[in-house]
């Protein structure tokens, strides 16, 4: 006697196996966002992750995992379709987080407050940049951020054209995670949402000395203020031990400085390498000084 044949037909879209050890490289990515999307306790009257274990710095990094290997398939396997499901998955995050934005500014101003930058859509029309410059003043974009901005018409820094700048950015970022993590065991640490760009990304995050800080830099964190045009050089003090860290003892052979070697000030100069060293140092330095918000100090 044949079985009957069972009526229910597998979901024509991919699930997750039950068996873990059938998941692809995909399925661990996902299972990533998955984590990131629900990484809270949760309240019995509430589905939604518990604003008192939801820090980005917790979340982020896993669902970071996801984008980064959608970042793989794209630029090593040239995977076409996860180039299309990017696009779409950018164009409806943005989409809903505008929409969100226009029903309920008042809790997006805390977070973009803070922010040097904001998601939003790209076009060439006029009306598409009207409509940009309206939501960042709206939302008071980078009213009270911890780096230069370019509200009401001032200069800002470049890190796309300034590679000293770029570096110092880097550092600031580095710096003020541990500046904030040594907040948060002295039971001081501010609620406010932070800047993303202090978001962890550097290898070995989760201790300031695998970035090359003594534990006498870990003291001065304590501390540290914000930084400011007036003490620029305490953060470039403990930006500098990371620095070498991440570029190595002879950082002046790495080639984002190659163009100093080209330079002919330091032509035929029986000095150059120490030179060349003090110059990368004093440029990093003086970017500190340049992406210090103005608002904080006089100038």
């Amino acid at each position: 006697m044949k079985k009957p044949k069972s009526k229910s037909k597998p979901a024509p879209w991919h699930t997750f196996p039950q068996n873990i050890k059938e998941w692809t490289d995909e399925d661990h990515a996902l299972g990533w966002l998955l984590r990131g999307l629900r990484f809270a306790p949760r309240s019995p009257k509430n589905s939604f992750p518990s604003p008192v274990f939801a820090f980005p710095a917790l979340y982020v990094p896993s669902m970071e995992r996801f984008f980064k290997w959608f970042a793989g398939e794209i630029s090593e396997k040239k995977n076409q379709d996860a180039a299309e499901r990017l696009y779409y998955l950018a164009l409806l995050s943005v989409r809903n987080l505008l929409a969100a934005c226009e029903a309920r500014p008042d809790l997006y101003r805390p977070i973009a407050k803070q922010q040097l930058y904001w998601p939003s859509m790209a076009g060439w029309g006029a009306d598409v940049e009207r409509a940009n410059k309206e939501l960042m003043g709206n939302l008071n974009l980078g009213e009270t951020a911890p780096l230069n901005t370019a509200r009401h018409g001032r200069k800002s820094f470049s890190i796309l054209e300034n590679t000293a700048t770029s570096i110092a950015c880097k550092l600031w970022g580095a710096v003020e995670f541990y500046r904030r993590d040594a907040l948060d065991e002295r039971e001081v640490f501010s609620s406010d949402p932070v800047c993303s760009l202090i978001m962890p990304c550097l290898p070995g995050f989760g201790d300031a000395r695998k970035l090359g800080l003594s534990d006498e830099h870990i003291k001065i964190l304590w501390t540290l203020q914000p930084l400011s045009r007036r003490n620029f050089l305490e953060w470039w003090k403990l930006g500098e031990p990371v620095f070498i860290h991440l570029y190595g003892k002879d950082f002046e052979n790495h080639k984002d400085f190659s163009g100093y070697w080209k330079n002919k000030a330091f032509k035929d100069e029986p000095k150059a390498r120490a030179k060349i060293r003090s110059a990368i140092k004093k440029q990093i330095k003086q970017a500190f000084h340049s992406i210090a918000p103005k608002s904080f100090d006089v100038e």
